[in-house]
């Protein structure tokens, strides 16, 4: 993934995203203050605005370049080691040392996962990290992303900063594969750029058979929720552990 490999120009990409309507919208279903597990953290957009509201978060990523940015971005802010934990690992099997009160995971990350097992498997580790009554809140896309994006497989991103390329091809039934074509601007009195390709798989799962996992897996469905602001086919699912 993208994010993975150039964790020092993610926050340039995604300068668009309204992180703090996100996290209000957030905030609205968790409630009470206590410790989170952030799931796929990334640069700790989401840590920060947590942490400056008296939260004690756990951040998880598979990206150590991504975890750094998130490090030294805190610390310039000024919040304490104590407060906060960032760890290099998968969320698919990430045990942490005791139970927490919410759990977090954004951007869709869940269609990262390649198959209903891994899935399944995140869910259970989710359940085994959460408290009873603890909140899990995330969000997953549908196949409608694609057409919501692009046109005629092409989507195109200029930006001071950078110009992207982004092509769309569907390999299965709910498999889909995103090619990015990434130019950054090194040298703005040369024109000069650096090229980054990525390709991401994403695969889709059906909103009626996440709820049907989860209540089986032992979560109350709370609420599912769309927010025109991040999108039509963006669907949040918020649990509760019983």
């Amino acid at each position: 993934m993208l994010h993975r490999e150039f964790a020092e120009i993610y926050d340039i990409f995604m300068k668009h995203v309204d992180y703090d309507g996100w996290y209000k919208f957030l905030k609205n279903y968790m409630g009470k203050k206590g410790e989170v597990l952030d799931m796929g953290c990334g640069t700790g957009e989401f840590i920060r605005r947590l942490l400056g509201e008296g939260y004690y978060v756990t951040g998880i990523d598979l990206s150590k370049r991504m975890l750094k940015v998130a490090e030294k971005k805190l610390k310039s802010e000024g919040f304490k080691e104590g407060s906060y934990e960032l760890i290099e690992g998968n969320m698919t099997d990430y045990i942490h040392p005791h139970k927490v009160d919410h759990v977090i995971c954004n951007f869709d990350t869940i269609n990262y996962l390649k198959s209903r097992n891994e899935l399944v498997s995140f869910m259970d580790r989710v359940s085994e990290n959460l408290k009873k009554g603890g909140k899990f809140i995330f969000d997953a896309v549908t196949d409608d992303i694609f057409d919501e994006i692009f046109e005629n497989g092409l989507f195109f991103d200029e930006e001071p900063e950078y110009t992207s390329i982004w092509r769309h091809e569907q390999l299965g039934e709910h498999e889909h594969l995103v090619e990015i074509d990434l130019f950054i601007k090194e040298k703005e009195e040369d024109n000069l750029f650096r090229k980054y390709n990525d390709k991401q798989y994403k695969f889709i799962y059906e909103p009626k058979w996440i709820i049907e996992m989860a209540e089986d897996k032992g979560f109350e469905i709370v609420d599912t929720a769309t927010n025109p602001k991040f999108g039509e086919s963006r669907i949040f699912f918020i649990m509760k552990k019983l």
